[in-house]
């Protein structure tokens, strides 16, 4: 039986408005990306991103730097704290995450540069160095890892 002609434009308004709504929804992202709401206020999102960490030996020392983008919702407190980790077994060889640098967000993303430099460890072994970006609240937002380096 065959479907009269307008239950068939329907029926084809219908998908239609259901493939937007879909196609809509996928474009929120979370959390870590940029948007403010339209009519009603500007409620941005929080932009934090840890990216590009690298880690070198420079004679006694080991310089890692890493590109930290941060920003969209302003007064937001932001920790960005580093850890050495032991590459081979898997857990962390410095005693704690050490902070490098605090950051109050604005409204504009900003992205900037870190480096840091700490003594070569004693241990030979493989290592890595993890960048960590934290909330104020202390949650977890953003981080890298370097490559793999070998202490001889």
């Amino acid at each position: 039986m065959a479907l009269p002609a307008t239950l068939v434009s329907v029926k084809g308004h219908v998908l239609l408005v259901f493939a937007l709504a879909a196609a809509l929804a996928g474009c929120g992202g979370s959390g870590s990306g940029s948007s403010s709401s339209g009519s009603g206020g500007n409620a941005a999102s929080l932009v934090a991103k840890v990216d590009h960490a690298d880690a070198k030996v420079d004679g006694g020392s080991v310089v890692g730097t890493a590109e930290v983008t941060e920003g969209g919702r302003p007064g937001q407190r932001l920790a960005l704290r580093y850890g050495l980790v032991d590459a081979v077994s898997g857990t962390r060889a410095s005693q704690d995450e050490k902070l490098i640098t605090r950051y109050t967000t604005t409204a504009d993303v900003a992205k900037k540069d870190v480096s840091i430099k700490f003594p070569k460890p004693a241990v030979p072994t493989d290592y890595l160095v993890h960048f960590v970006l934290y909330g104020p609240d202390g949650s977890y937002l953003a981080s890298s890892d370097s490559p793999v380096f070998t202490i001889h």
